[in-house]
């Protein structure tokens, strides 16, 4: 990976801001640095995964259902 800096803004739940914080604050990490590092391990197993299976597409269909999920629950709720 580059070592070129970009910004981003994420909106996440109340109760993954916690759990972030706390593990954060565990290991001694600023938050950043911990959802950094887990975005990166968690698309290196992706990557990993589809060439063990060679489907490519799987996993992007249930990443792509979840938030269909949860943004027609939050949709619902305003």
């Amino acid at each position: 990976m580059s070592n070129a800096k970009k910004r981003l803004s994420l909106t996440i739940d109340a109760e993954l801001d916690r759990v972030i914080t706390d593990r954060a604050k565990e290991i001694g990490i600023p938050k950043s640095a911990l959802v950094t590092f887990a975005t990166s391990l968690f698309l290196n197993q992706l990557r990993a995964e589809e060439m063990l299976s060679g489907d490519t597409n799987a996993i992007y269909q249930v990443i792509r259902k979840d938030y269909e999920l949860l943004t027609s629950v939050d949709n619902l709720s305003k």
